[in-house]
């Protein structure tokens, strides 16, 4: 499976914007979105029976989702869709996660796995 096949599998599992006006303690490089985090909750959920490539782009997608929440924030706006998402980002945080071999409940994803 490639990366891009898992991504256009899991994106149905999140909204195509999220609502951040809800942040606090936003700065650079940190900040807490609560409708953003159940968006996250509640793709966790409906992902529970689905393979760990699923599961392990949800997680990614929200990194990246959150990341760009922070910078639209700070810019004053009001929302984040999947469209602006740093799909470099997304892409790193899903293989750091997958790829990273001290976890070897994923060794057998990984020869699964196809690199584009």
């Amino acid at each position: 499976m490639t990366f891009k096949e898992v991504y256009n599998l899991t994106i149905k599992y999140y909204p195509s914007e999220i609502d951040i006006s809800d942040g606090k303690t936003v700065e650079k490089d940190s900040g807490n979105f609560k409708t953003l985090s159940e968006s996250w909750d509640n793709a966790e959920l409906k992902t529970e029976n689905e393979s760990d490539f699923i599961k392990l782009m949800v997680w990614g997608i929200f990194c990246a989702y959150h990341k760009k929440a922070i910078d639209n924030f700070l810019h004053g706006k009001k929302t984040v869709s999947l469209t602006e998402l740093d799909m470099e980002y997304l892409k790193y945080k899903f293989e750091e996660s997958l790829l990273d071999t001290e976890f070897d409940n994923y060794a057998e994803l990984r020869t699964e796995y196809k690199t584009e």
